[in-house]
């Protein structure tokens, strides 16, 4: 035997000692599974081209050729390996598992049933060997697609070292990283590039593999590369928690932060590293009280704080800290841990707004109760007087007479609010056309000769919904965008089916709302007029929305407002 053979049987035995070792660091590890997987494969293409090599006759060399039909399956499980050490975000695809391992299945077919990849061995002073179909484009193919897959390789692992921060990490990958390349360089030279140029050298592709395996066992005993014990539990715990952890210095500077963090804020690791903890905090003095409070008491925990990501939206979250020593007991930083509760902060908002809207109710019913019996005494008695005392009343009386019906008339209103919004809506669905409902409120509405109404509403379909409520919903619309035209304007109405749904607009040219206007629009006892009671809007939302419907405006400052109603063309009380 000489001693390429021997260097393939070599390195067969050190790819499976290999995988063994590192499979048994930790055996729940998907990356330990995934290189011992392709060490072993290594190891069966060593041991398949050591049984070639040193075969007696051309048939034994051709069936351990044919027994090599697996070997497509190496360099997918490489990648395969690379992307889960490099935490790549396209293990998250199915598709990418599709990439990696159909074509391998391919090839491993084809290499099995046809001699379109590898052509019968051929005798040379170092055995047989098998060399590659070099006018089969079934070849040339797999040769690219192996060539691609190892690139990527290399590729993901250099641009990991150079995201990566700690340096233990960045120093593992570098070993790792350059056991795969050596073992690429080589695999080049001596499998590619020198049949290419006729020179006769034995492919050691199948010997890198032992390279490989020497720099991650150097990796292992140097860097703790694979193996599980508190170091590696700890920083996994950490990259996996829910929670956002900061590691500082005594001084409020960011050593480290994990993946929770990056994805709650929007911000890239290199854009905190080194920055002071105080640019996550909405109050910048947030954090400088927090790490001299850290200094006195060595520990907080469930402070509530306001944070704001790195596109402004602001974050509640509740802060647990603490300093952090080493082995000597000396203090070397602070380890801080957010919680987010905004999602809680604005359940308990609306759970307080749900409750202030039902004690509203409540007393809007009671009162209106309450008060309608003194206004019908009252409207009584001012018809009597009227009646009795007409001949004698003078012109001033008359006005004053006026004064009191208006006003009567206009608390009257007020309690109807209180009773509509604090009672439940029950519909009386009719078919109608979004022409109908327009013309019905604006029958019953003046508009002022200095506005122009545009009614653009269809007539060419049919809505299911109660009349007299809608007509209700559209008047107060037009109430509102006619005051907000009081010199000039246009109001314009439209309407437009679309699926199930109609959607009816009304865009008047008026002085527009702020943002802050807008943002409490919806919610009772809000009103930006002098009179008014602010329920009428909020009973429109309920209107709509039990038809099955929903609201909406939109609103410029100095241009105008859209209110958008939404409805369903069959009628659906909720």
């Amino acid at each position: 035997m000489n001693v390429f053979p021997l260097i393939s049987l070599v390195a067969s035995v050190i790819c499976v000692f290999s995988g063994l070792l590192v499979f048994f660091l930790n055996r729940n590890s998907l990356l330990n599974k995934l290189l011992m997987m392709g060490l072993f494969v290594n190891a069966y293409w060593a041991f398949a081209e050591f049984m070639i090599r040193q075969a007696a006759s051309i048939e034994t060399a051709i069936l351990w050729s044919k027994l090599l039909f697996l070997l497509p399956f190496l360099m997918p499980l490489l990648l395969h390996f690379s992307l889960v050490f490099t935490e790549s975000e396209l293990l998250k695809k199915k598709l990418t598992y599709v990439f990696l391992y159909a074509p391998a299945l391919v090839f491993s077919v084809l290499h099995l049933t046809t001699d379109l990849i590898y052509t019968l061995p051929v005798k040379q002073f170092w055995g047989y060997n098998l060399p590659v179909a070099v006018g089969s484009w079934v070849c040339h193919l797999e040769g690219v697609w192996e060539a691609a897959l190892l690139v990527l390789t290399v590729f993901l692992f250099f641009m990991y070292h150079h995201r990566v921060y700690d340096e233990t990490r960045k120093k593992q990958t570098k070993y790792v990283c350059v056991g795969i390349a050596i073992p690429v360089f080589l695999s080049i030279i001596t499998d590619s590039l020198f049949p290419v140029l006729g020179i006769q050298f034995p492919g050691i592709g199948s010997f890198s593999g032992a390279v490989l395996s020497g720099f991650v066992i150097y990796a292992i005993w140097k860097y703790d590369l694979f193996t599980l014990n508190p170091a590696v539990a700890a920083e996994n715990i950490v990259t996996t928690m829910p929670d956002s952890l900061i590691l500082a210095d005594l001084n409020g500077k960011i050593l480290s932060v994990n993946q929770s963090l990056l994805d709650l804020f929007g911000y890239k690791e290199n854009e905190l590293i080194d920055k002071p903890a105080l640019v996550l905090c909405s109050e910048k003095t947030a954090s400088t009280k927090i790490f001299a409070e850290l200094k006195k008491k060595r520990e907080i925990k469930n402070r509530e704080i306001v944070c704001v990501t790195k596109t402004g939206v602001e974050k509640f979250v509740a802060i647990s800290a603490s300093v952090v020593k080493n082995k000597r007991g000396q203090e070397v930083g602070v380890n801080c841990v957010l919680h987010d509760i905004t999602l809680q902060k604005q359940m308990e908002q609306k759970l307080l707004e749900a409750k202030r809207y039902a004690s509203i109710g409540e007393l809007a019913g009671m009162i209106g109760h309450d008060l309608r019996n003194p206004l019908t005494s009252i409207k009584s008695a001012v018809y009597y007087l009227k009646t009795k005392h007409c001949s004698k009343l003078d012109d001033k009386d008359v006005l004053m007479f006026e004064t009191i019906e208006n006003s009567i008339a206009y608390s009257n209103k007020i309690i109807n609010d209180l009773l509509d919004y604090s009672s439940e809506i029950k519909l009386e669905p009719e078919s109608v056309t979004p022409k109908s409902m327009v013309n019905n409120a604006l029958s019953i509405f003046q508009i002022p000769p200095n506005v122009r109404v545009i009614d653009f509403a269809e007539s060419t379909y049919e809505v299911g919904v109660d009349k007299t409520q809608l007509t209700r919903v559209f008047v107060n619309i037009l109430t509102n965008a006619i005051d907000a035209m009081p010199h000039s304007g246009k109001l314009t109405i439209k309407s437009q089916k679309l699926g199930d749904h109609v959607l009816l607009s009304f865009e008047d040219t008026g002085v527009g709302m702020t943002k802050e206007t807008l943002s409490k629009l919806w919610n009772p006892l809000f009103t930006t007029k002098a009179k008014g009671m602010g329920f009428g809007l909020a009973i429109c939302k309920r209107i709509v929305e039990a038809h099955g419907g929903r609201i909406w405006v939109k609103s410029v400052l100095e241009q105008g407002t859209q209110v958008t109603v939404q409805l369903p063309i069959k009628a659906t009380q909720k």
